[in-house]
């Protein structure tokens, strides 16, 4: 009995040594001091190319003050009472947006957990995702829930636009439903492209058998319907990739966290160094999506649909890492963009691919669609018109309208206002980034800013068919191919 007393005792203490030990050599305290000493040195390197004086000296004194400075736990007071310890181990995390500001939402709100612990373990325990809120079977408690103030944010709404969680589910690039539907005609299991049994919210990944127990069925579900950037798979990775290690899709995150080719993280928090793969450049949402973060999925490769094989792009080897540098000449993008054999208008390069794709075709528009063809809502003649119509316009009316939410995409864009002429697709959505002044229409990048003019057809020597109104159709004459740009 003593022997057992002695023993417990001993371990008792043990637990309260340790227990001490961690407590006065806290981790989040080693991570601080790693910050401090980052920033320490990048600024000495600054020094070295400061000639102003004044300026030097201040910067000599920042070093100084980081190389002084203590760790010490960060207590985030919320406007609604809450605490928030989070950034005591995150120092340095990015601002993930304006919109987002975390002295007003917090981090926990988005991405779950424990915000009052210091301990990583429970800090981190029921995140969601594990870490990326965007995922689409989190994503309505994350980008869906409910901010400090009551407010509904992607879901919940009373306007169907702006719940893009709900909408999000239906796209065919969450649902994977136009692969599901090609290959069943293909096989002769369906007569028509509609899928029977694929419900709204289901990715076709999780479609009962699919090709109903034939030989090629594994390889179709591992290669063609698991490769899918919404709903969780494997996103195909340049053939020169020096790690061998395979980076999922997160949903909302693989557009709107922009990512570089070998998606490491690039920013201050020293947290996120320490394991850096599978997260973006920096800690930062956008709705200024450049083409290159569509080239992750798209343009990548090929499917096989008889061998059920997917081929990596032999020569996509370059994604532009900081697009915010400048505008990439024509011929870069040509390169970029398409794989060889496409045929594309020149309009289709010099634009980003947001440019063009209205929010519906990218985010779904409640609609459960199995062709490519039927989900994109836009259409040529939406900018261009016809032969005997000019495109389609709308007077903007009211502060409420989706328009003035779109158009914080890109901060070079005009402010819009109310009595306002845009572009309208015929299926009725706005296109706010196109404008007319003095009897021209023009077209703002959302990415770069860049104003692009927009000639109609109606008045030009254009040979347009009216019955032809497809982007095939217009390519006929306004083709060009990566061999023959």
């Amino acid at each position: 009995m003593k022997k057992t007393f002695l023993l417990a005792s001993l371990l008792l203490l043990l637990v309260v040594l340790l227990t001490l030990k961690q407590g006065s050599h806290p981790q989040w305290g080693a991570y601080q001091k790693e910050y401090f000493a980052e920033q320490a040195s990048k600024l000495q390197v600054e020094l070295g190319t400061i000639n102003d004086e004044a300026e030097k000296i201040q910067r000599q004194q920042d070093i100084v003050n980081y190389q002084n400075r203590q760790p010490e736990i960060v207590n985030l007071v919320l406007p609604n009472g809450k605490v928030e310890r989070c950034q005591t181990c995150h120092l340095g995390l990015e601002e993930i947006s304006k919109s987002h500001p975390s002295n007003t939402v917090g981090c926990a709100v988005c991405h779950g957990g424990n915000p009052l612990s210091l301990d990583e373990t429970t800090a981190h325990a029921q995140m969601f995702g594990g870490g990326h809120p965007g995922s689409l079977e989190v994503a309505a408690l994350s980008c869906g829930g409910t901010a400090g103030q009551g407010m509904s944010c992607h879901t919940g709404n009373q306007e169907p636009a702006k719940n893009e969680v709900d909408l999000v589910k239906t796209s065919i690039m969450s649902t994977k439903a136009g692969e599901l539907s090609v290959v069943r005609i293909m096989l002769g299991l369906d007569k028509t492209k509609e899928v029977d049994g694929l419900v709204k919210g289901q990715v076709a990944a999780l479609y009962p058998n699919p090709l109903q127990g034939r030989p090629l069925e594994n390889g179709f579900e591992k290669d063609c319907l698991s490769q899918c950037h919404q709903s969780g798979g494997n996103i195909p990775l340049p053939t020169n990739h020096s790690q061998q290690e395979t980076v999922q899709g997160n949903g909302c995150e693989v557009c709107h966290v922009l990512t570089n080719p070998t998606h490491t993280y690039m920013g201050e928090d020293t947290t996120i160094k320490a394991n850096n793969t599978d997260h973006g450049m920096v800690h930062r949402l956008t709705t200024q999506i450049p083409y290159t973060q569509c080239n992750q999925c798209h343009n990548q490769g090929s499917h096989d649909p008889l061998k059920m094989e997917f081929s990596v792009r032999p020569d996509m080897t370059k994604v532009i890492t900081d697009w915010t540098a400048g505008y990439t000449t024509w011929t870069d993008r040509l390169s970029d963009y398409y794989l060889p054999g496409e045929v594309f208008a020149r309009c289709e390069v010099s634009l980003d691919c947001i440019d063009c794709h209205t929010r519906q075709d990218v985010m779904g528009d409640n609609k459960l669609h199995t062709s490519q063809y039927d989900a994109v809502h836009l259409q040529c003649l939406d900018c261009h018109g016809t032969k005997d119509k000019l495109p389609l316009t709308k007077k903007v009316e009211s502060l409420n309208d989706l328009a003035f939410e779109e158009q914080i995409t890109n901060p070079q864009f005009p402010a819009l206002k109310i009595g306002d002429e845009l572009l309208m697709t015929t299926q009725g959505e706005e296109l706010p980034f196109l404008r007319q002044s003095e009897d021209q229409w023009t077209q703002t990048s959302r990415v770069t800013g860049k104003t692009f003019k927009i000639p109609l057809v109606l008045g030009s020597q254009c040979k347009q068919v009216a019955d032809e109104q497809g982007a095939d159709s217009c390519h006929k004459c306004h083709a060009r191919t990566a061999q023959h740009p």
